[in-house]
């Protein structure tokens, strides 16, 4: 009787532990696969909402340039297109009819500009048209802290 009872209980955890042997497998294998996409989402996940709101701001407004692989350095995608937005930032300084360009340069989300202003400027002159063109800059370019440098052209 009790070899009876010891072949009946080897039998059942030969089954229970076959059983679950295969079934721990195929939810390793998922669970991995689990893991993976939970590591994956985990990395995207602040890259993915930085574009998701970008995307949000330009369907909302047609008037906005499009944000996608702009922006600063450090986002995905960054530094790719700022041969765009220096002329664009050109084009705001040649619309205005006031001033010319001498130069245009972006590091990051900072962007330099310096152009020349014809005839003489007091020092308050200077100061309200850096402001003048800084506003119509940061209008055209929101993205960047735009630095603006007004020079006098004496010729």
């Amino acid at each position: 009787m009790l070899k009876k009872w010891i072949s009946v209980v080897c039998f059942m955890l030969l089954v229970i532990l076959s059983g679950c042997q295969g079934q721990d497998s195929t939810t390793n294998g998922n669970t991995n696969d689990l893991r993976s996409n939970q590591v994956d989402s985990v990395a995207d996940r602040g890259k993915n909402k930085q574009h998701q709101v970008e995307d949000d701001i330009t369907n909302q407004n047609p008037n906005f340039l499009d944000l996608k692989g702009t922006g600063s350095g450090g986002e995905a995608g960054g530094g790719k297109n700022t041969g765009n937005d220096t002329n664009k930032a050109k084009q705001v300084i040649a619309g205005t009819n006031e001033f010319t360009t001498d130069s245009v340069w972006i590091n990051g989300d900072r962007m330099w500009v310096r152009v020349y202003k014809k005839g003489m400027l007091t020092n308050q002159e200077k100061n309200d048209a850096e402001a003048r063109l800084h506003k119509k800059l940061v209008r055209a370019l929101p993205r960047y802290h735009i630095e603006v440098q007004v020079q006098e052209d004496r010729s």
